[in-house]
């Protein structure tokens, strides 16, 4: 049976060590199950005796990666016998040296997750670039906290989704609550009739419209998309959209809304296209409410972008 491995990354005093804390204390993640925590970093923050009895995890420490070879993993795995391994890396140690390094067949790395903290981000971004590039180019979650109430999520998002445009952020207050994006922090102006949505932006926007329907209405937007027609249909209407992985490459599934077309018969079939409609609100009864629909103003034709996926931070 596989063994899953989670990687915590960031630099020292990031949250790591509280963040696998609090997974762990987490009972939905946490059944009872044995963990065997590899740190490769100390800071501030402990694992007491107390906790690691509550929640039956085990902690082995490395001074480097060299002495993290196969054979102590396995040495390791037949002491232990976890249901899964929490890795606590050293941010400023490249990841993929772990990524790159033999571990027991069963073990699979099955996230890896990334802290940082909200505040010293624009220090490190601009004088450690390098760092920062090494370890937000292989995550798959960023979790930014310590935010305050002043600070615009955007540029932290857009830092991020220029080096790695797949991976999940998500955003925690000074208090450690969840932070959800608010108007001012869209990436672009909702404020003007007329604006357009960068491609890595499609999920942004597609999901503020579908809560937010009636204060679209009339705004006059630019998005990138695929056509798909539905050949039943008598009225000039396509689904304008694009694809997204919801948890898995088996899980893929369309998120778009309805287009009125100026002419249906001469527009082409799962075509990529730059849209320019006018939005608008229709009440829809399986969502009990009001939800986008789009009427064409204009059609033009494109390539299929690098990646077709879209992302919903």
């Amino acid at each position: 049976m596989p063994l899953p491995i989670y990687i915590f990354t960031g630099f020292l005093d990031s949250g790591k060590t509280s963040l696998i804390k609090n997974t762990l204390l987490d009972e939905q993640f946490n059944n009872g199950s044995r963990s065997l925590i590899l740190r490769f970093e100390q800071g501030e923050d402990e694992y007491e005796e107390s906790f690691l009895k509550k929640v039956n995890a085990f902690v082995e420490d490395f001074d480097s990666l060299d002495d993290c070879s196969l054979e102590t993993m396995r040495k390791l795995d037949n002491q232990y016998w976890p249901d899964q391994v929490m890795v606590e890396w050293n941010g400023t140690w490249d990841i993929k040296t772990f990524l790159d390094a033999p571990l027991p067949e069963d073990w699979i790395i099955v996230q890896i997750i990334t802290t940082i903290d909200a505040s010293t981000f624009e220090n490190y971004i601009n004088n450690m670039r390098t760092f920062m590039f090494n370890i937000i180019s292989t995550t798959d979650v960023i979790i930014f906290n310590r935010i305050e109430k002043d600070m615009k999520k955007n540029y932290l998002r857009t830092n991020v989704k220029s080096i790695n445009n797949a991976c999940q952020i998500v955003y925690e207050s000074i208090d450690g609550d969840i932070l959800e994006y608010t108007e001012e922090d869209l990436p672009f102006d909702l404020k003007s009739k007329e604006f357009k949505v960068d491609n890595n932006d499609y999920g942004l926007w597609y999901v503020d419209a579908l809560e937010n329907a009636d204060k679209y209405v009339d705004k006059v937007v630019t998005i990138q998309g695929r056509v798909l027609k539905e050949p039943e249909s008598k009225d000039p209407i396509y689904i304008f959209g694009r694809n997204a992985m919801v948890c898995c490459a088996d899980d893929i599934q369309l998120y778009g809304y309805m287009v009125r077309s100026r002419d249906i018969n001469a527009l082409k079939d799962h075509a990529w296209i730059e849209l320019k409609a006018t939005m608008k609100a229709v009440f829809d009864p399986n969502f009990a409410r009001n939800v986008p629909a789009l009427i064409e103003e204009s059609v033009t034709y494109m390539d299929a972008p690098d990646d077709e996926l879209v992302y919903f931070s």
